[in-house]
Protein backbone atom coordinates (compact mmCIF):
# COMPACT_ATOMS: atom_id res chain seq x y z
CA UNK A 1 0.00 0.00 0.00
CA UNK A 2 1.46 3.39 -0.93
CA UNK A 3 0.76 6.91 -0.43
CA UNK A 4 -0.29 9.10 2.80
CA UNK A 5 -2.11 7.59 5.68
CA UNK A 6 -5.93 7.98 6.39
CA UNK A 7 -5.55 10.68 8.95
CA UNK A 8 -3.86 13.05 5.88
CA UNK A 9 -6.29 11.83 4.10
CA UNK A 10 -9.05 12.61 6.90
CA UNK A 11 -7.58 16.04 7.42
CA UNK A 12 -7.29 17.23 3.49
CA UNK A 13 -11.42 16.25 3.39
CA UNK A 14 -11.70 18.85 6.25
CA UNK A 15 -9.46 21.62 4.27
CA UNK A 16 -11.89 20.94 1.42
CA UNK A 17 -14.79 21.45 3.51
CA UNK A 18 -13.58 24.27 4.72
CA UNK A 19 -13.02 25.79 1.51
CA UNK A 20 -16.51 25.23 0.50
CA UNK A 21 -17.64 26.52 3.61
CA UNK A 22 -15.82 29.92 3.41
CA UNK A 23 -15.33 30.23 -0.13
CA UNK A 24 -13.90 33.58 0.11
CA UNK A 25 -11.49 32.54 2.33
CA UNK A 26 -7.70 33.03 0.98
CA UNK A 27 -6.66 31.32 4.55
CA UNK A 28 -9.04 28.39 3.64
CA UNK A 29 -7.57 28.33 0.03
CA UNK A 30 -3.93 28.59 1.57
CA UNK A 31 -4.34 25.62 3.97
CA UNK A 32 -5.55 23.64 1.45
CA UNK A 33 -2.72 24.00 -1.11
CA UNK A 34 -0.02 23.86 2.22
CA UNK A 35 -1.46 19.59 2.20
CA UNK A 36 -1.54 19.42 -1.08
CA UNK A 37 1.81 20.63 -1.46
CA UNK A 38 2.91 18.36 1.53
CA UNK A 39 1.09 15.20 0.22
CA UNK A 40 2.88 15.39 -3.41
CA UNK A 41 0.38 17.24 -5.44
CA UNK A 42 2.18 19.65 -7.20
CA UNK A 43 -0.49 20.48 -9.33
CA UNK A 44 -3.64 20.51 -7.15
CA UNK A 45 -1.65 22.96 -4.57
CA UNK A 46 -0.75 25.74 -7.12
CA UNK A 47 -4.22 25.77 -8.53
CA UNK A 48 -5.14 26.29 -4.85
CA UNK A 49 -2.58 29.21 -4.31
CA UNK A 50 -3.75 30.73 -6.92
CA UNK A 51 -7.16 30.59 -5.84
CA UNK A 52 -6.21 32.02 -3.07
CA UNK A 53 -4.28 34.87 -4.34
CA UNK A 54 -7.68 35.88 -6.61
CA UNK A 55 -9.02 36.17 -2.93
CA UNK A 56 -6.79 38.44 -1.57
CA UNK A 57 -4.02 36.43 -0.13
CA UNK A 58 -0.88 37.76 -0.22
CA UNK A 59 1.03 35.94 3.02
CA UNK A 60 4.38 35.15 2.72
CA UNK A 61 3.70 31.78 3.78
CA UNK A 62 1.05 31.61 0.86
CA UNK A 63 4.34 32.48 -1.08
CA UNK A 64 6.60 29.93 0.20
CA UNK A 65 4.20 27.39 -0.78
CA UNK A 66 3.13 28.89 -4.28
CA UNK A 67 7.63 28.36 -4.61
CA UNK A 68 7.40 24.93 -3.25
CA UNK A 69 4.99 23.81 -5.92
CA UNK A 70 6.85 25.21 -8.78
CA UNK A 71 9.93 23.64 -7.80
CA UNK A 72 7.51 20.09 -7.79
CA UNK A 73 6.67 20.81 -11.28
CA UNK A 74 10.08 21.73 -12.41
CA UNK A 75 9.63 25.28 -13.02
CA UNK A 76 12.50 26.61 -11.54
CA UNK A 77 12.83 29.89 -13.27
CA UNK A 78 8.92 30.74 -11.90
CA UNK A 79 10.00 29.17 -8.55
CA UNK A 80 13.03 31.36 -7.98
CA UNK A 81 11.13 34.35 -8.55
CA UNK A 82 8.52 32.74 -6.10
CA UNK A 83 10.99 32.89 -3.52
CA UNK A 84 12.12 36.58 -4.01
CA UNK A 85 8.65 37.81 -3.71
CA UNK A 86 8.02 35.58 -0.41
CA UNK A 87 11.41 37.04 0.66
CA UNK A 88 10.21 40.95 -0.36
CA UNK A 89 7.37 40.04 2.30
CA UNK A 90 9.65 38.83 5.05
CA UNK A 91 13.16 39.63 4.84
CA UNK A 92 14.33 37.36 7.12
CA UNK A 93 11.99 33.78 6.81
CA UNK A 94 14.37 31.50 7.55
CA UNK A 95 12.47 28.61 5.82
CA UNK A 96 12.25 30.32 2.40
CA UNK A 97 15.64 31.55 2.61
CA UNK A 98 16.94 27.88 2.77
CA UNK A 99 14.96 27.17 -0.10
CA UNK A 100 16.16 30.13 -2.50
CA UNK A 101 19.82 28.95 -1.11
CA UNK A 102 19.18 25.46 -1.85
CA UNK A 103 17.14 25.95 -5.62
CA UNK A 104 20.04 28.56 -6.60
CA UNK A 105 22.89 25.62 -5.58
CA UNK A 106 20.93 22.69 -6.77
CA UNK A 107 20.08 24.28 -10.38
CA UNK A 108 23.71 25.90 -10.78
CA UNK A 109 26.07 24.07 -7.82
CA UNK A 110 27.74 27.70 -6.98
CA UNK A 111 28.10 28.25 -3.32
CA UNK A 112 28.39 31.78 -3.52
CA UNK A 113 25.83 32.76 -5.47
CA UNK A 114 23.47 30.34 -3.28
CA UNK A 115 24.69 31.94 0.30
CA UNK A 116 24.61 35.20 -1.35
CA UNK A 117 20.80 36.51 -0.30
CA UNK A 118 21.68 34.93 3.40
CA UNK A 119 24.73 36.54 3.78
CA UNK A 120 23.50 39.79 2.62
CA UNK A 121 20.80 39.84 5.40
CA UNK A 122 23.29 39.03 8.15
CA UNK A 123 25.53 41.80 6.93
CA UNK A 124 22.24 44.38 7.21
CA UNK A 125 20.37 42.44 10.14
CA UNK A 126 22.30 39.94 12.05
CA UNK A 127 20.76 37.58 13.73
CA UNK A 128 21.86 34.31 15.76
CA UNK A 129 19.19 32.15 13.70
CA UNK A 130 20.29 33.16 10.59
CA UNK A 131 23.96 32.79 11.84
CA UNK A 132 22.81 29.17 12.48
CA UNK A 133 20.89 28.42 9.07
CA UNK A 134 24.13 29.86 6.84
CA UNK A 135 26.21 27.15 9.27
CA UNK A 136 24.02 24.43 8.64
CA UNK A 137 24.15 24.82 5.04
CA UNK A 138 27.44 26.17 4.45
CA UNK A 139 28.54 22.50 5.50
CA UNK A 140 27.00 21.12 3.06
CA UNK A 141 28.22 23.47 0.10
CA UNK A 142 31.57 24.50 1.11
CA UNK A 143 32.72 22.02 4.19
CA UNK A 144 32.86 21.60 7.66
CA UNK A 145 35.61 23.93 8.76
CA UNK A 146 34.51 26.97 6.81
CA UNK A 147 30.85 26.72 8.22
CA UNK A 148 32.90 26.89 11.83
CA UNK A 149 34.89 29.47 10.78
CA UNK A 150 31.23 31.71 10.11
CA UNK A 151 30.32 30.77 13.24
CA UNK A 152 33.42 31.73 15.67
CA UNK A 153 32.39 35.55 16.18
CA UNK A 154 29.41 34.78 17.36
CA UNK A 155 30.56 31.90 19.65
CA UNK A 156 33.03 34.29 21.31
CA UNK A 157 30.17 36.02 23.50
CA UNK A 158 26.77 34.75 25.39
CA UNK A 159 24.89 33.22 22.63
CA UNK A 160 22.14 30.86 22.33
CA UNK A 161 22.47 26.94 23.41
CA UNK A 162 22.04 26.17 18.96
CA UNK A 163 24.35 27.86 17.97
CA UNK A 164 26.47 25.13 20.25
CA UNK A 165 25.02 22.43 18.72
CA UNK A 166 25.56 23.75 15.15
CA UNK A 167 28.77 24.47 16.34
CA UNK A 168 29.43 21.00 17.34
CA UNK A 169 27.63 19.19 14.25
CA UNK A 170 30.94 21.68 12.34
CA UNK A 171 33.36 20.78 14.31
CA UNK A 172 32.89 17.02 14.01
CA UNK A 173 34.57 17.38 10.45
CA UNK A 174 38.02 18.56 11.43
CA UNK A 175 38.42 18.76 15.28
CA UNK A 176 36.02 15.73 17.73
CA UNK A 177 37.91 17.81 20.52
CA UNK A 178 36.29 20.78 19.56
CA UNK A 179 33.01 19.14 18.75
CA UNK A 180 32.80 17.40 22.12
CA UNK A 181 33.49 20.94 23.97
CA UNK A 182 30.36 22.60 22.49
CA UNK A 183 28.13 19.58 22.17
CA UNK A 184 28.74 19.66 26.60
CA UNK A 185 27.64 23.37 26.50
CA UNK A 186 24.71 22.60 23.98
CA UNK A 187 23.75 19.80 26.91
CA UNK A 188 24.56 21.74 29.48
CA UNK A 189 22.16 24.87 28.54
CA UNK A 190 19.40 22.64 27.74
CA UNK A 191 19.62 19.60 29.63
CA UNK A 192 16.46 18.64 28.55
CA UNK A 193 16.86 18.69 24.45
CA UNK A 194 17.14 14.77 23.40
CA UNK A 195 18.68 15.72 20.20
CA UNK A 196 21.89 17.91 22.09
CA UNK A 197 22.29 14.71 24.14
CA UNK A 198 22.87 11.89 21.57
CA UNK A 199 24.91 14.44 19.89
CA UNK A 200 27.35 14.97 22.85
CA UNK A 201 27.22 10.90 22.70
CA UNK A 202 28.24 10.33 19.44
CA UNK A 203 30.83 13.01 19.74
CA UNK A 204 32.22 11.14 22.69
CA UNK A 205 32.57 7.92 20.55
CA UNK A 206 33.86 10.34 18.07
CA UNK A 207 36.73 11.15 20.74
CA UNK A 208 37.19 7.52 20.81
CA UNK A 209 35.13 7.43 24.44
CA UNK A 210 32.31 4.83 23.32
CA UNK A 211 32.57 2.88 26.21
CA UNK A 212 31.46 6.05 28.26
CA UNK A 213 28.81 7.34 25.39
CA UNK A 214 26.88 3.86 25.89
CA UNK A 215 25.27 4.07 28.88
CA UNK A 216 24.06 7.26 27.99
CA UNK A 217 22.60 5.35 25.06
CA UNK A 218 21.12 2.91 26.72
CA UNK A 219 19.41 5.23 29.31
CA UNK A 220 17.95 7.56 26.04
CA UNK A 221 16.53 3.99 24.31
CA UNK A 222 14.90 3.42 27.05
CA UNK A 223 12.38 6.64 27.03
CA UNK A 224 12.88 6.82 23.14
CA UNK A 225 13.29 3.34 21.42
CA UNK A 226 11.92 4.53 18.53
CA UNK A 227 15.15 7.19 17.90
CA UNK A 228 16.62 6.02 15.01
CA UNK A 229 20.00 7.74 15.47
CA UNK A 230 20.92 6.47 18.85
CA UNK A 231 19.95 3.06 17.63
CA UNK A 232 22.67 3.31 15.08
CA UNK A 233 24.95 4.33 17.49
CA UNK A 234 24.80 2.43 19.74
CA UNK A 235 25.12 -1.16 17.15
CA UNK A 236 28.36 1.17 16.42
CA UNK A 237 29.26 1.56 19.96
CA UNK A 238 29.18 -2.48 20.39
CA UNK A 239 30.79 -2.81 17.50
CA UNK A 240 33.80 -0.66 19.00
CA UNK A 241 34.22 -2.28 21.66
CA UNK A 242 33.63 -5.93 21.18
CA UNK A 243 30.67 -6.22 22.48
CA UNK A 244 28.82 -9.45 21.12
CA UNK A 245 25.45 -7.67 20.64
CA UNK A 246 27.31 -5.98 17.42
CA UNK A 247 25.64 -7.46 14.27
CA UNK A 248 27.20 -10.41 12.50
CA UNK A 249 27.45 -11.37 8.92
CA UNK A 250 24.30 -13.49 9.67
CA UNK A 251 22.76 -10.86 11.52
CA UNK A 252 23.23 -8.59 8.34
CA UNK A 253 22.04 -11.45 5.95
CA UNK A 254 19.00 -11.82 7.77
CA UNK A 255 18.22 -8.02 8.71
CA UNK A 256 18.81 -7.16 4.79
CA UNK A 257 17.45 -8.65 1.34
CA UNK A 258 17.09 -8.06 -2.10
CA UNK A 259 14.06 -8.69 -4.16
CA UNK A 260 14.09 -8.54 -7.95
CA UNK A 261 10.86 -7.44 -9.18
CA UNK A 262 8.70 -8.73 -11.84
CA UNK A 263 7.55 -7.27 -14.90
CA UNK A 264 4.31 -5.85 -15.71
CA UNK A 265 1.95 -8.40 -17.49
CA UNK A 266 2.73 -8.71 -21.31
CA UNK A 267 5.73 -6.47 -20.74
CA UNK A 268 9.52 -7.01 -21.34
CA UNK A 269 11.64 -6.20 -17.84
CA UNK A 270 14.24 -4.39 -19.80
CA UNK A 271 11.37 -2.64 -21.58
CA UNK A 272 9.81 -1.54 -18.59
CA UNK A 273 12.98 -0.59 -16.99
CA UNK A 274 14.05 1.36 -19.94
CA UNK A 275 10.54 3.15 -20.04
CA UNK A 276 11.07 3.91 -16.01
CA UNK A 277 14.79 5.35 -16.59
CA UNK A 278 13.17 7.62 -19.17
CA UNK A 279 10.41 8.88 -16.78
CA UNK A 280 12.40 9.48 -13.98
CA UNK A 281 15.31 11.33 -16.10
CA UNK A 282 12.74 13.89 -17.01
CA UNK A 283 12.05 14.74 -12.79
CA UNK A 284 15.38 15.21 -12.94
CA UNK A 285 16.09 19.34 -13.44
CA UNK A 286 19.30 19.58 -10.71
CA UNK A 287 22.64 19.58 -11.34
CA UNK A 288 23.67 18.96 -7.35
CA UNK A 289 21.81 17.57 -4.41
CA UNK A 290 19.87 19.01 -1.90
CA UNK A 291 20.89 20.00 1.75
CA UNK A 292 21.50 17.90 4.54
CA UNK A 293 21.43 14.81 1.89
CA UNK A 294 24.18 11.80 1.66
CA UNK A 295 24.11 12.04 -2.32
CA UNK A 296 27.69 13.00 -3.18
CA UNK A 297 28.03 14.46 -6.93
CA UNK A 298 24.48 13.33 -8.36
CA UNK A 299 21.13 14.94 -7.86
CA UNK A 300 17.97 13.98 -5.96
CA UNK A 301 14.07 14.47 -7.21
CA UNK A 302 11.32 14.04 -4.91
CA UNK A 303 8.80 11.33 -6.27
CA UNK A 304 4.90 10.63 -5.01
CA UNK A 305 3.98 7.06 -6.34
CA UNK A 306 -0.02 8.56 -6.46
CA UNK A 307 1.18 11.73 -8.64
CA UNK A 308 3.98 10.71 -10.70
CA UNK A 309 2.12 9.97 -14.68
CA UNK A 310 4.25 7.58 -15.60
CA UNK A 311 3.14 4.62 -16.10
CA UNK A 312 6.26 2.55 -16.20
CA UNK A 313 6.96 4.29 -12.57
CA UNK A 314 3.56 3.48 -11.59
CA UNK A 315 4.44 -0.15 -12.22
CA UNK A 316 7.25 0.15 -10.15
CA UNK A 317 5.24 1.01 -7.23
CA UNK A 318 2.64 -1.87 -7.67
CA UNK A 319 5.39 -4.12 -8.13
CA UNK A 320 6.54 -3.49 -4.78
CA UNK A 321 3.33 -4.64 -2.38
CA UNK A 322 4.72 -8.44 -2.73
CA UNK A 323 8.61 -7.59 -1.40
CA UNK A 324 8.08 -5.26 1.53
CA UNK A 325 5.09 -7.62 2.60
CA UNK A 326 7.30 -10.75 2.36
CA UNK A 327 10.29 -8.74 4.15
CA UNK A 328 7.73 -7.35 6.99
CA UNK A 329 6.89 -10.89 7.43
CA UNK A 330 9.75 -12.50 7.61
CA UNK A 331 10.34 -10.56 11.20
CA UNK A 332 7.94 -12.65 12.61
CA UNK A 333 9.66 -13.48 15.85
CA UNK A 334 12.86 -11.52 16.01
CA UNK A 335 13.77 -9.43 18.56
CA UNK A 336 15.53 -6.45 16.55
CA UNK A 337 14.35 -3.04 17.07
CA UNK A 338 12.97 -3.03 13.66
CA UNK A 339 11.10 -6.33 13.95
CA UNK A 340 9.00 -5.71 17.39
CA UNK A 341 7.19 -3.48 15.31
CA UNK A 342 5.69 -5.69 12.77
CA UNK A 343 2.52 -7.02 13.33
CA UNK A 344 0.11 -5.37 10.31
CA UNK A 345 0.19 -3.24 7.29
CA UNK A 346 2.50 -0.73 6.32
CA UNK A 347 2.74 2.58 4.09
CA UNK A 348 4.95 4.20 1.66
CA UNK A 349 5.77 7.46 3.78
CA UNK A 350 8.06 8.97 1.54
CA UNK A 351 9.42 8.78 -1.91
CA UNK A 352 12.85 9.92 -4.02
CA UNK A 353 14.94 9.59 -6.95
CA UNK A 354 18.01 10.06 -7.37
CA UNK A 355 20.69 10.14 -9.95
CA UNK A 356 24.61 9.86 -9.91
CA UNK A 357 26.90 9.89 -12.33
CA UNK A 358 30.98 9.06 -12.40
CA UNK A 359 32.17 9.84 -9.24
CA UNK A 360 29.18 9.97 -7.10
CA UNK A 361 27.63 7.78 -4.05
CA UNK A 362 25.81 7.89 -0.74
CA UNK A 363 27.94 8.88 2.25
CA UNK A 364 27.94 6.50 5.14
CA UNK A 365 23.98 7.41 6.76
CA UNK A 366 20.59 6.05 8.15
CA UNK A 367 16.97 7.20 7.94
CA UNK A 368 16.19 9.15 11.11
CA UNK A 369 12.03 9.02 9.76
CA UNK A 370 12.09 5.70 7.95
CA UNK A 371 11.15 2.25 9.76
CA UNK A 372 12.30 -0.10 6.66
CA UNK A 373 14.26 1.43 3.98
CA UNK A 374 15.15 0.78 0.61
CA UNK A 375 17.25 0.95 -2.63
CA UNK A 376 15.45 0.70 -5.60
CA UNK A 377 17.66 -0.22 -8.89
CA UNK A 378 16.17 1.34 -12.51
CA UNK A 379 19.86 1.77 -14.36
CA UNK A 380 23.38 0.82 -12.99
CA UNK A 381 26.54 1.76 -13.86
CA UNK A 382 29.00 -0.04 -16.40
CA UNK A 383 30.87 -2.84 -14.50
CA UNK A 384 34.65 -1.84 -13.74
CA UNK A 385 37.05 -5.12 -13.41
CA UNK A 386 39.11 -2.92 -11.25
CA UNK A 387 36.46 -1.66 -9.08
CA UNK A 388 34.39 -5.17 -8.43
CA UNK A 389 32.04 -3.54 -6.08
CA UNK A 390 31.40 -0.20 -7.67
CA UNK A 391 28.50 1.53 -7.13
CA UNK A 392 27.03 -1.50 -4.91
CA UNK A 393 25.20 -1.10 -1.71
CA UNK A 394 26.99 -1.18 1.70
CA UNK A 395 26.18 -1.47 4.54
CA UNK A 396 28.33 -0.67 8.11
CA UNK A 397 30.18 1.74 7.22
CA UNK A 398 29.69 4.53 9.88
CA UNK A 399 31.71 7.74 9.80
CA UNK A 400 31.48 10.41 12.83
CA UNK A 401 33.39 13.41 11.42
CA UNK A 402 36.82 12.68 11.52
CA UNK A 403 37.61 10.93 14.68
CA UNK A 404 35.27 7.47 14.15
CA UNK A 405 35.53 5.51 10.78
CA UNK A 406 34.37 2.08 10.49
CA UNK A 407 34.79 0.20 7.28
CA UNK A 408 31.86 -1.96 5.46
CA UNK A 409 30.91 -5.51 6.49
CA UNK A 410 27.99 -6.36 4.20
CA UNK A 411 27.20 -5.83 0.15
CA UNK A 412 23.91 -6.49 -1.64
CA UNK A 413 25.23 -6.05 -5.84
CA UNK A 414 22.73 -4.15 -7.51
CA UNK A 415 20.86 -5.06 -10.78
CA UNK A 416 18.47 -3.26 -12.75
CA UNK A 417 15.01 -4.17 -11.24
CA UNK A 418 16.34 -5.60 -7.90
CA UNK A 419 15.03 -3.42 -4.53
CA UNK A 420 17.20 -3.99 -1.44
CA UNK A 421 15.51 -3.56 1.60
CA UNK A 422 16.80 -2.81 5.09
CA UNK A 423 16.25 -1.23 8.75
CA UNK A 424 16.30 2.44 8.59
CA UNK A 425 18.29 2.32 11.60
CA UNK A 426 21.16 0.69 9.48
CA UNK A 427 24.52 2.48 8.80
CA UNK A 428 24.38 2.31 4.70
CA UNK A 429 26.02 3.89 1.92
CA UNK A 430 27.44 2.95 -1.35
CA UNK A 431 30.90 1.89 -2.73
CA UNK A 432 31.85 4.83 -5.70
CA UNK A 433 32.14 3.90 -9.05
CA UNK A 434 34.40 5.99 -11.76
CA UNK A 435 33.54 4.54 -14.67
CA UNK A 436 30.74 4.95 -18.02
CA UNK A 437 26.56 4.89 -16.96
CA UNK A 438 24.36 6.10 -14.26
CA UNK A 439 23.25 4.66 -11.40
CA UNK A 440 19.59 5.51 -11.32
CA UNK A 441 17.38 4.58 -8.53
CA UNK A 442 14.33 4.99 -6.69
CA UNK A 443 13.95 4.92 -2.82
CA UNK A 444 11.55 4.78 -0.18
CA UNK A 445 11.03 4.90 3.66
CA UNK A 446 8.24 2.17 5.04
CA UNK A 447 6.50 2.85 8.10
CA UNK A 448 4.06 0.58 9.94
CA UNK A 449 0.42 1.39 9.37
CA UNK A 450 -0.87 4.18 11.67
CA UNK A 451 -1.90 2.73 15.16
CA UNK A 452 0.52 0.13 15.68
CA UNK A 453 2.87 0.11 18.36
CA UNK A 454 6.29 1.40 18.83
Amino acid sequence: MTGHGPESLARLRILKQAVEARPASAVAEHNLAAALGDMGDAEGALTAVRRAFAKGGDAPETWLVFARALVSSSRLAEAEDALRQTLIRRPDYADALRDQAQLIWMRGGDASTALAAIDARILSAPTAPLVGLRAGIARDIVGDEAAYRGLEPWLAGPHPAFLDATASVAASGFDPALALKHAEAATAAAPDDAEARVARLAALMACGRSGEALPGLEAHLATAPGDQYALALRYAAWRVLGDPRALSGEDYRSLTAPFDLAAPAGQAREAWLAEAAAGLRTLHPFHAQPFGQSIRSGAQAALDPRFAGDQAIDAIFAALTDPIERFIGAMAGREDPMSRRAGGGFEIIGAWSVRLTAGGRHSDHIHPRGWVSSALYVETPEPSPDQPKAGWLRFGACRLGVGLELPPEHWIEPHPGRVALFPSWMWHGTEPFTGGGERLTVAFDVQPKAGLSE
